[in-house]
Formats: C-alpha cells, sequence, structure tokens
C-alpha cells in the first residue's frame, strides 16, 4: 500500500520540466495531479553537416525564461507561493562542455546525432567489444552515449578547449545548473546514460575511457566528471539572482532536486515504476521502457539504471512524429486525418511503408529508408493510418525484445504526443494484443519529473524531522499519475495486424 504525503502541503505546486531537443515544457502540478499552468519554449539545433547540436547558451536562456514565465503564471493564479519543488527531464545521452565561469566551450551534441558511428566503432575496437564492455559496465555502450561524443572531440576539438574545460555535463545536469547555480552533480538516472558509469554499482567506470587513444585526454576528461548523487540529494533552490529576477523571496525558492533523463522520466510519468508494467513513449522517438531489478538475461536492449535502484530497460527508436511529420506534414488538420484513416480497413488495404527517416542501427538500419510497398497511396487516410501502423509494428519490435531478454509484462501504458490520436491506441492495442493504459496527461516526462521530486521532497522533510522511512517515487506516482479509459484491442483487427507484425519482422532480417 503506498505511503502517504505528511509534510508536503495539500496546497503544494509541484513543476515539472521537460527539457527536450524538440522544445522545452514546464507544466505546474497541483496536488490532484491537475495541470495548473504551463510554458513551452521552441528549441533550434544546429545541423550544418549533418550534426545535431544544442547551443548551450540557448539552453541556459530556456532555463531562465520558463522560470520567469511560470512565475507569471502561478502569480496570476495566485498560486506563486504554493510553488514548493520542481523535477527535471532531460534527453538522454545528449552532452556538452562548459569552463569555469559555466560559458560553452561546446554545444551539447545530441542523441541523434548520426556524425558519431563511426567514432564510436574506433572506441568499440579499442575496448575489445560490446561483451568486453558489458564486463567493464553491465550493459552495452550505444552510439549516441555521451563517451562517443568524447571520441568525436579527440579528432575534433582543439587541445586548448580540452583543457579550459571544467565540466562534461550531459543536458539535464545543464538545465540544473542554470537553475540552482551548481553544476557539480549529476543523476544517477543521467549519468548511466553517459556509456562510462557502471550500471551495477553506481560509479564511473575509468576503463571505459580507454576508448580514447590519448592518456591525456582521458585524464582530462576523469576530471571534469561531475559527481554522482542520490535522487533523494538536494541540488539546490533557485539561484538568488533568478529568484530576485522573478520575485520569490530567497526563503521561498522552490528546492531542485537530481535530474531525470526522458526515459526515467517517461517510465514515471506512464506510471511504470515496479516489475512487469511497460512504458510506451510516442514522441520525437518511439520508445518502449520498462525496469527490472536484474539486468536482462539476453538480447542487445540498452540498459540505465533508475536514480532510485532498479534497471531501465529500453529501446529508442529514432523514428517517431519525425517520421509522420515527414507522411503528413508539419501543421496538418489532424482530426480530418483521423476521420479519413479510419475509413481505411486494417492493414491499409494491403500497403506498408519502411518508417526510417533516421538510421536505426538496433535494427541494422544503418542509412535512411522510407519505401512504400506497393506503392505510396494517393489518399491522404490512407497514408496517415499506414504511417501509424508502421510505428505500431515498429513498437511491437520493442516489446518483443523486452519479452525475449526475460521481461514478464503485465501492463501498457502510453504516453506522447502522438498518443493524442485515439486511432493510434486502437491500432497500437491490437497490433500488440493487450489493454494499453492511457495517461490523463501527454506529457509524461514532464509529469514523471514532478513525481520524482515530490518524491523527494516528502523524504527531505521527513528526514529532517528525523523520520527514516521514505516516500518513493512508487508512493508518489498515484497521487499525481491519472488515468484515462484504457483501450482495448479490436478483436476484428487481430489476425491482420498479427499477419502485418510478421511481415514487417520477415522484412527486417532481409
Amino acid at each position: 500500500m503506498a505511503e502517504s504525503l505528511q509534510h508536503v502541503s495539500p496546497e503544494s505546486v509541484i513543476t515539472g520540466w521537460d527539457f527536450s531537443t524538440g522544445a522545452v515544457k514546464c507544466l505546474a502540478f497541483d496536488l490532484d495531479g491537475r495541470t495548473l499552468a504551463e510554458v513551452r519554449l521552441p528549441t533550434d539545433l544546429w545541423t550544418e553537416g549533418g550534426v545535431s547540436e544544442l547551443n548551450l547558451m540557448q539552453l541556459e536562456g530556456h532555463a531562465r525564461a520558463s522560470v520567469r514565465a511560470m512565475a507569471s503564471r502561478l502569480r496570476e493564479l495566485g498560486r506563486l507561493q504554493d510553488w514548493v519543488v520542481g523535477g527535471i527531464s532531460a534527453t538522454h545521452h545528449t552532452a556538452g562542455r562548459i569552463d569555469a565561469n559555466h560559458v560553452q566551450v561546446r554545444r551539447a551534441i545530441c542523441w541523434n546525432d548520426h556524425s558519431l558511428a563511426p567514432y564510436h566503432a574506433r572506441g568499440l575496437e579499442r575496448l575489445g567489444g560490446q561483451e568486453k564492455i558489458k564486463q567493464l559496465i553491465g550493459g552495452p555502450w550505444a552510439i549516441r552515449y555521451t563517451l562517443s561524443h568524447l571520441l568525436k572531440d579527440e579528432v575534433t576539438l582543439l587541445p586548448a578547449d580540452w583543457k579550459r574545460t571544467t565540466r562534461i555535463l550531459p543536458h539535464g545536469a545543464l538545465a540544473v545548473g542554470y537553475l540552482t547555480g551548481n553544476f557539480d552533480v549529476v543523476s544517477v538516472s543521467v549519468a548511466a546514460s553517459t556509456g562510462i558509469m557502471d550500471l551495477r554499482t553506481q560509479q564511473w567506470c575509468r576503463p571505459m575511457l580507454n576508448a580514447l587513444e590519448k592518456p591525456e585526454y582521458r585524464e582530462l576528461a576523469w576530471q571534469q566528471l561531475p559527481r554522482i548523487v542520490d535522487h533523494f540529494g538536494l541540488v539546490g533552490p533557485l539561484s538568488d539572482s533568478l529568484a530576485l529576477e522573478v520575485g520569490i523571496g530567497s526563503s521561498q525558492r522552490p528546492l531542485i532536486f537530481p535530474t531525470s533523463d526522458d526515459q526515467q522520466a517517461g517510465l514515471v510519468g506512464g506510471g511504470a515504476v515496479d516489475a512487469g508494467q511497460m512504458a510506451v513513449i510516442l514522441g520525437n522517438s518511439a520508445v518502449v521502457n520498462s525496469s527490472y531489478s536484474e539486468l536482462p538475461t539476453r538480447g542487445s536492449l540498452d540498459v540505465m539504471r533508475l536514480n532510485w535502484g532498479p534497471y531501465l530497460w529500453m529501446r529508442c527508436f529514432n523514428n517517431g512524429a519525425q517520421f509522420l511529420d515527414r507522411m503528413v506534414g508539419l501543421q496538418p488538420d489532424w482530426s480530418l486525418l483521423e476521420q479519413e484513416a479510419r475509413k481505411c480497413s486494417p492493414g491499409s488495404d494491403g500497403t506498408m511503408v519502411w518508417p526510417f527517416i533516421a538510421p536505426e542501427p538496433s535494427l541494422g538500419v544503418t542509412t535512411p529508408k522510407v519505401e512504400w510497398h506497393a506503392s505510396e497511396p494517393n489518399e491522404i487516410g490512407k497514408k496517415f493510418r499506414a504511417a501509424l501502423e508502421a510505428l505500431a509494428y515498429l513498437i511491437a519490435h520493442g516489446v518483443r525484445e523486452h519479452e525475449d531478454a526475460g521481461q514478464k509484462i503485465n501492463r501498457i501504458t502510453v504516453s506522447g504526443g502522438i498518443a493524442r490520436s485515439q486511432l493510434i491506441c486502437e491500432i497500437l492495442a491490437s497490433v500488440l494484443d493487450r489493454k494499453l493504459e492511457r495517461l490523463q496527461s501527454n506529457e509524461g516526462p514532464a509529469l514523471g519529473a514532478a513525481v520524482t521530486a515530490l518524491a523527494a521532497l516528502e523524504t527531505l522533510r521527513r528526514r529532517q524531522h528525523g523520520e527514516s522511512k521514505p516516500f518513493t517515487v512508487a508512493d508518489a506516482v498515484p497521487v499525481l499519475v491519472k488515468f484515462r479509459d484504457p483501450v482495448e484491442p479490436n478483436p476484428a483487427w487481430r489476425q491482420i495486424y498479427q499477419d502485418r507484425v510478421r511481415t514487417f519482422e520477415q522484412g527486417l532480417k532481409r
């Protein structure tokens, strides 16, 4: 049975930030899980030459501007004085460099930077392959992890910039630093996204830096890594300057706790914190996450570590909302698309599309591959339905990987912007032949960040009162995470989708 809040006032306002490569969002929740206010800011990435990079000065601006906007909205609601804590979700595997003045040394290299593959391959060879890496850190090292960034730096970054770097920090730890002024810590969840942390001990693994060729760069990188902290450990209140700027008294500054990477936040925001529970996040990427007390027994799933202990099993597909944007445009009439797609039979009358506008290394897709079989339809409804079905087949592949690796799934939740579509939920439920639980909020990562912050705040206050029993993330989930009616599989669609999934899987093997 979940613990009850004892030391957090019922009037409290909890914020959750979602710093992604597509946008920055800050949502304020009350303790009934209702969204009181929200702030959304656009993100501009540097993509010239095929890279994907985020200017850290833009990130600093996002952090400060989101606080200004949120403070203004809460003040209008008469709730600014109730804002007590904030949690942060940020994209996994995205990381940058700053100097002693917290000024950018180089932009943050993002998770979807496809220039990293040759550097990763070079480091993989130096370390002796993935099996050796699994011995070192307990899981695989994927191309997009921070360690690949350092191998690219070894070739492209000036020696002077290596030396003037004081911190190599992932996306979330940078955001926390710009909010609090503390750039010296990183959470377990975020450190697990680097490929440098031993997932079993939750400590940095120095031998992983042998992926770098030059000993002097290995030493510099080791000195530049932040300290890994417990998820209940306070990073700090909002900085003095930021609180002063938005009109919050020094004694009323909201507290900020260690960051969630967006996979952990999406898992929590989906209410999936126990073994056997899975969260599907349909955002810019399509993600299948679950948690378990043990490492996978087989397979090649990405593995990270949750802040509170268990392992995060993950399959993150690069192709999600960006694939849909390619199919139907950036600002379509979604209601019309849904209406027209429902006129098509399941399986889109034999039409299928390969949904790879970006490479998908986990599937052996090394170059973009958007191909129609038998031909691209003229009808927008059929095109839309075929695109939704392709994403559902992709998710089904990820679910099967989790099952093959030893996970026994008893519940699946679905969230993210694409999940606003009733049709994709019905298609996915039918493809998986499982009931799907849907969140009331479509902002899973921001909600998950708020949940972890609430758990940490209540635990901190209990400790201040001499109480040893923590208020866990699982305790906080029912406070903030609310569900809508579930989506059941459509019996009339089952057989055709089972056949189409087999066709999709066979195509991946060719």
